[in-house]
């Protein structure tokens, strides 16, 4: 790692992740607080790059959201992190868990279904 890691660099990177997690649940920031037990005030502070979130916040996020640990400092290295990238890992991460949720034989249907798509669009027949 050529640069060193600021506290600034942590800010602005959770809070670009956070907003998109956010927005993508398409919760009010009320909502997301309450859904979390978080005040209000001090989840604003989180989206905004104000404050650094407490590792046990940290973990109420990685549940609600379904994501790791790693995805919040997997951009480091390319700070500034890449909107599209992180989006689509987004994307992934909450496919991932609401497939989790489903039971056994209906996730083995539903990656069925998702690798008969991706076939059929990548030969053009969809």
């Amino acid at each position: 790692m050529d640069k060193e890691i600021t506290n600034e660099d942590l800010k602005k990177l959770l809070s670009k992740k956070l907003e998109l997690l956010r927005k993508d649940s398409g919760q009010t920031l009320e909502a997301t607080a309450d859904s979390l037990d978080m005040d209000l005030s001090e989840y604003f502070r989180l989206l905004k790059g104000q404050r650094l979130p407490h590792l046990r916040n940290l973990l109420r996020l990685n549940k609600k959201y379904g994501v790791s640990l790693d995805w919040w400092f997997n951009e480091l290295e390319e700070i500034p992190a890449n909107p599209e990238q992180t989006r689509n890992k987004n994307t992934a991460a909450q496919i991932a868990s609401l497939l989790q949720k489903l039971e056994p034989g209906l996730q083995e249907a539903v990656l069925a279904m998702l690798k008969t798509f991706v076939k059929k669009l990548s030969r053009g027949e969809l």
